[in-house]
């Protein structure tokens, strides 16, 4: 009796016709369903072991990614009525990357990709946070986060979700946080490997960085997408 599977693998129109497909999806799309997806996880574990705090993003663009976190949390309230309380906090220029330095260009990081609009943004978060409590803080990080998260209230991270690609802008996300890092906070690093893998460029030196000078000790839950790598802080010493 033949094989099912070996008679499968042989249908050679099947192969083809999934490898069109397949190559014909917008990496984009592929990378941003999987995103959805580890923000889900993401949320729902946290939630289940009664973490709390806020959700910080640091690049949001057109708000996409953080419109789906307070979706997400809405969903999750009906088990986990806490998290109801989560302050949603998203910091971006809306303007691009403005001057980056030589260590910092990359070919696909640049203005024209990731500039826009920081009022659509927000008329876009206010319909879906429809009660839940939201900030936008436009800006270049030097700038807006150089007072710290104490200046904004935020004493406590549930999940911080960094999405500014480079070095200079997640290193100063990752230590704008460090003051509000607790057992259980999540990180979501979306570029984790950019820089062609070097772990001395791009969000893995700032992390690596972060990791050396905070005390904390961290543990890797699953990556994601074109990239994309979620730890989970599992020990503060300080």
């Amino acid at each position: 009796m033949t094989n099912k599977f070996g008679f499968l693998s042989k249908l050679d129109f099947m192969q083809d016709l999934a490898s069109v497909f397949i190559a014909g999806i917008n990496p984009a799309i592929i990378h941003n369903l999987e995103k959805y997806y580890a923000l889900k996880k993401v949320h729902y574990l946290s939630a289940i072991e009664d973490i709390e705090g806020d959700y910080l993003e640091f690049g949001v663009f057109t708000g996409s990614s953080f419109c789906h976190s307070i979706r997400c949390c809405k969903k999750l309230a009906k088990i986990a009525p806490k998290i109801s309380s989560t302050k949603f906090y998203g910091f971006d220029s809306f303007a691009g990357f403005g001057d980056l330095t030589e260590e910092d260009k990359h070919p696909f990081y640049t203005d024209e990709n990731f500039s826009t609009s920081s009022s659509n943004v927000n008329r876009r978060v206010r319909r879906v946070a429809a009660g839940l409590d939201f900030k936008l803080i436009p800006g270049f990080f030097s700038e807006s986060l150089k007072n710290g998260a104490s200046h904004l209230d935020i004493t406590k991270s549930r999940v911080i979700f960094i999405d500014s690609d480079t070095y200079s802008s997640a290193y100063d996300a990752l230590t704008f946080c460090i003051p509000t890092i607790q057992a259980g906070t999540f990180i979501i690093l979306d570029d984790y490997y950019s820089y062609r893998g070097a772990e001395s460029r791009g969000v893995a030196r700032a992390f690596n960085e972060f990791v050396s000078k905070s005390g904390v000790k961290v543990r890797q839950v699953f990556t994601y997408g074109m990239g994309g790598v979620v730890f989970v802080v599992s020990e503060v010493i300080r």
